[in-house]
């Protein structure tokens, strides 16, 4: 990705812009930094922060802080995937620039594993192995069978995961409102989210089920604005350990209609980075102790990063705390050391330990008792203890209205107290996803049987007797 293409991502300017600009730029032949400042389109802090902010893209094969021989093992075992490759291909595969692709293609020359064949193709010679090369390749799939971007080194990960910490992002009370509409969030509770995302630390949200802890902890990660950097992958001891997954990382300008074959031809930072929003990772009761740890592709011999790794920098929300098929403590006491010293120990299927930072809004949330979760000696490294409570009688008749005006309902006011005496006298407290599913559960019940969108007798009660339960702390559900 190209300067120009990364600041239309971050939609800091429009893409009319910075063509205005690159035209300028085409004709000084001075840096697009320069330029934008001149123009008045950004000022100097904002071009400085985010050159600062970006690796350069490497010019030699020792730049790139990991193992020559992992360089020349990705390039051969490419090859000989593919049969040929060509200096664009290569550097697209690898994740590198297309110069350093050349000067890679160079020094495998010289050492007798590539040859260069007879034959142009998409204006490019063709590159092959040599009886060498294809030696080596063998070699190189017993070892792994990754095929990819290259990895950067542990060092500089660890490096870039600590500049770009979710700590140093400055959290608004606008951005925090802005984040969580068209939730009903009464000012208080938005107070309390905003401050503690502002501070990066860990969060409890606990309560009644169905007052929206899911959804306020998903929506945490929009308060954040700053880019971060997510490589495709990392080396340590010689193992690769994928992290980049586009299942939970939105990389930036991905819809900006440019393939990454054009972009590579002019990159102005190191490709084995990719620019995102924060991450945000959710886990339920499906989680485990073994998400927790790498894991080893046996197969192919490559490690993919755990769940806590991935959502590193962003957001890691464990819902339905206590509901896993581990024990509540035993997935405590796995983040013990990390919570409290920012640092994690992962270990490879050799046995080898390593340490990797531990850098990521940790929120827990659950409908069941916080004391019969976890000791006081855990409660205390939950610095962020957040009750979200059912709503008054007045916020739910507020947004029960606007919930039945969106599906065309017409809910009169003797309506909208039947409808709360009713799930009060059945022992059901109110619940802010209730005000939202009776207007829905009416809809649907009108649409069925053709007739006028109206909250009634008829209606509410069968709304009613879809939400609440008999027996369920109280008499049945009447209209």
């Amino acid at each position: 990705m190209r300067f120009s293409d990364l600041i239309v991502a971050l939609e800091l300017l429009s893409r009319h812009d910075v063509n205005d600009a690159l035209e300028r730029q085409a004709r000084t032949g001075r840096p697009l930094g320069e330029v934008l400042v001149e123009m008045g389109l950004l000022n100097a802090a904002t071009v400085a922060d985010l050159q600062e902010g970006l690796p350069p893209p490497p010019d030699g094969i020792r730049e790139l802080g990991i193992d020559t021989r992992m360089v020349f093992d990705m390039l051969v075992k490419f090859l000989s995937n593919t049969g040929q490759g060509s200096t664009a291909s290569i550097a697209q595969t690898l994740a590198i620039s297309r110069r350093l692709a050349t000067v890679l293609i160079e020094e495998a020359r010289a050492q007798g594993i590539v040859e260069l064949k007879p034959g142009i193709v998409a204006g490019e010679l063709r590159v092959d192995l040599t009886p060498r090369g294809r030696s080596m390749a063998v070699e190189a799939f017993t070892n792994s069978a990754y095929i990819g971007p290259l990895p950067v080194s542990l060092e500089e990960y660890a490096r870039r995961v600590r500049r770009q910490t979710i700590a140093s992002e400055t959290v608004t009370a606008a951005a925090v409102a802005d984040a969580m509409h068209p939730l009903v969030v009464e000012q208080d509770l938005l107070a309390k989210v905003g401050i503690a995302a502002n501070a990066g630390r860990s969060i409890l949200l606990y309560g009644a089920p169905g007052n929206g802890k899911t959804s306020i902890a998903e929506r945490m990660v929009k308060t954040f604005g700053a880019m971060v950097l997510i490589p495709h992958c990392f080396e340590v001891a010689g193992q690769i350990v994928k992290v980049f997954d586009p299942s939970v990382h939105r990389r930036l300008g991905a819809g900006s209609g440019r393939s990454t074959t054009t972009s590579l031809f002019a990159d102005e930072f190191d490709p084995r980075w990719i620019p995102c929003r924060r991450p945000f990772v959710a886990a339920g009761g499906e989680l485990s102790l073994d998400m927790l740890d790498l894991k080893f592709e046996e197969n192919a011999r490559f490690y993919e990063a755990p769940l806590h790794v991935k959502a590193m920098n962003g957001v890691l929300l464990i819902d339905d705390f206590g509901r896993q098929l581990v024990r509540p403590e035993a997935l405590l006491n796995r983040w013990v050391v990390p919570m409290d010293r920012r640092i994690d120990f992962l270990k490879l299927h050799t046995g080898q330990s390593f340490q990797i930072p531990f850098d990521q809004l940790l929120v827990f949330s659950t409908n069941l008792s916080p004391r019969d979760l976890m000791d006081p000696a855990f409660l205390r490294r939950l610095p962020y203890k957040i009750h979200v409570h059912g709503p008054t009688t007045a916020e739910f008749a507020v947004l029960l209205r606007s919930k039945a005006e969106e599906h065309g309902i017409a809910y009169s006011e003797d309506a909208m107290v039947l409808t709360i005496e009713s799930i009060l006298q059945h022992g059901t407290p109110l619940a802010y996803y209730q005000a939202a599913e009776i207007p829905q559960q009416i809809s649907d019940f009108c649409t069925f049987l053709g007739q006028p969108r109206v909250a009634n007798d008829q209606t509410i009660r069968f709304a009613l007797g879809n939400l609440l339960v008999e027996g369920a702390g109280g008499t049945s559900a009447r209209a």
